[in-house]
């Protein structure tokens, strides 16, 4: 096999096919690209950049791919009755998690993913202020892209790993470790044509006004401590990280969803699969 590793998405994008494969590979990295130009949080050429500069109520001009990640964030907010939501980007500034956007004010960020309207395959409209954060569901949505622009390309097997986010297809079964809350790697399954992604905060939480705060966000905009690690394994990668932010403040919801989704939870304290 052969394997390329590139800095992207915040972290580190490795992409692993069979031996002749070095122009799909190029391939797949040029869509992760193209998720991180039009989706990140950080550069002002962005999509979400243009979305916070625009006025309420303003009619925005955003890429297919950023409509798309938009359309099915907005799915998992009804789904969950409000419990994932995108607009935590004023929560994850206001604690550190984020820097603060220029020119922006995160305290009357106010907005839910309620506010947003998707105009047409290319355009969005938020009806209040708000900071978005595709963040975890957008480095999903890269890894699915990175598959499908290697199988475009005629690759039958391959793996891509952003930071933990991983999706597998083909046949071949790959052995995947995962790295409990505290750090440490103590379960491994051995999986095949399915995606999987691993939340926790154990180590990534600060103390702030009497609480502790993480950058997951439940109920009522309370930040989620979790005590260990939280794993979806799902059909695609997109669904696989966006599930493990329910997962984190819900496990029952969590549940109830992946019935529907073809999807399993691994929870660190409970060994082995719940379905």
């Amino acid at each position: 096999m052969l394997s390329r590793c590139r800095p992207l998405l915040g972290t580190f994008v490795e992409i692993t096919v069979p031996d002749g494969a070095e122009i799909a590979i190029a391939a797949a990295f040029a869509a992760v690209s193209h998720v991180q130009e039009r989706m990140s949080f950080h550069e002002e050429t962005s999509d979400l950049a243009a979305m916070r500069r625009a006025p309420p109520g303003d009619k925005v001009a955003v890429s297919a791919e950023t409509v798309a990640v938009l359309s099915a964030a907005l799915a998992f907010y009804r789904q969950s009755d409000g419990l994932f939501d995108i607009t935590i980007g004023s929560d994850l500034v206001r604690d550190g998690f984020l820097p603060r956007p220029p020119g922006s004010l995160p305290g009357r960020c106010r907005g839910t993913s309620a506010d947003i309207e998707i105009v047409d395959e290319l355009h969005v409209r938020c009806h209040a202020p708000m900071l978005i954060d595709l963040g975890g569901i957008a480095k999903g949505y890269a890894v699915d892209q990175a598959v499908r622009a290697l199988q475009a390309q005629g690759v039958i097997a391959g793996l891509v790993n952003a930071g933990g986010d991983m999706r597998m297809f083909g046949h071949e079964e790959w052995p995947i470790m995962l790295r409990d809350g505290d750090g440490r790697m103590r379960e491994h399954l051995s999986l095949a044509n399915c995606a999987i992604a691993s939340s926790a905060n154990l180590r990534d939480r600060r103390w702030r006004l009497g609480r502790w705060r993480t950058p997951h966000i439940g109920v009522n905009r309370a930040p989620v401590v979790a005590r260990g690690r939280t794993t979806i394994v799902a059909p695609d990668c997109m669904t696989a990280d966006a599930m493990t932010k329910i997962a984190m403040a819900d496990r029952a919801l969590a549940y109830a969803l992946l019935a529907s989704l073809s999807g399993q939870l691994f929870s660190e304290r409970q060994r082995g699969a719940q379905h």
